[in-house]
């Protein structure tokens, strides 16, 4: 008789560990490796040129600042819109050339009027709009905006590349807007070299490790053969 419950015993604990392995193998293969669960950025239509060199990008990025955002920029604190511009190689992860603006927002209470501060490679402006639409136009619109240098293209003459975009709206970290503002001040063009803060395509659009703001939004162009 002790041998007999021995045996059933041992005989539904084996029957509890095949239900348990069989009802757990669905729940693993819904759960989604490392590799599946980084989120691609989106992909939208860019105009591109390459006309006088490098390319210039014609976009929108209207969606970055919904109702509540576009409220705080009434508010009469200072807000902060950034862009940071890349161009990749396809097959590269580094970046072969990039460009940066930042737009500072300041509603004057009195005035009743936008006080708007836009800094690019190119360009250090300020300017005063009376509605938040030509806020709009000045810091996440874009037209002809340039991205690098003739330098920077000239090794991939012939060959595809795209162009990747990450906008944050009043970034968390003062240190990034900082080392934004620094790299906007060399003399050297904008150049990648040695810029290892801007990041890989996998550390800015894929894992995302860079970019901590109220809003963030990333996405990428189609793919564009540089001319000859």
């Amino acid at each position: 008789m002790r041998a007999s419950h021995s045996r059933t015993v041992a005989l539904l604990f084996t029957l509890f560990l095949v239900l348990l392995t069989v009802s757990s193998a669905p729940l693993a293969s819904l759960s989604p490796s490392p590799a599946q669960a980084q989120e691609q950025p989106s992909r939208r239509r860019l105009g591109v040129s390459f006309r006088g060199g490098p390319a210039h990008l014609t976009f929108s990025a209207r969606d970055l600042l919904n109702a509540d955002a576009r409220e705080k920029l009434a508010s009469g604190l200072p807000q902060t819109v950034v862009m940071r511009v890349y161009a990749y190689a396809v097959g590269r992860t580094a970046p072969i050339a990039m460009s940066v603006r930042s737009c500072r927002v300041v509603y004057d209470l009195w005035e009743e009027v936008y006080r708007v501060q836009v800094a690019s490679v190119n360009a250090d402006r300020a300017t005063t709009v009376s509605d938040v639409d030509e806020v709009l136009e000045r810091c996440v619109i874009s037209r002809r905006f340039p991205v690098g240098t003739s330098a920077d293209y000239a090794g991939y003459r012939g060959r595809r590349v795209y162009f990747a975009v990450l906008f944050e709206f009043n970034p968390l970290s003062q240190d990034t807007v900082e080392r934004i503002r620094r790299w906007l001040a060399r003399p050297t063009g904008g150049r990648v070299q040695g810029e290892a803060f801007f990041g890989s395509f996998v550390s800015l659009f894929v894992n995302r490790r860079i970019g901590d703001a109220e809003r963030v939004l990333r996405f990428r162009s189609q793919r564009v053969r540089v001319p000859r």
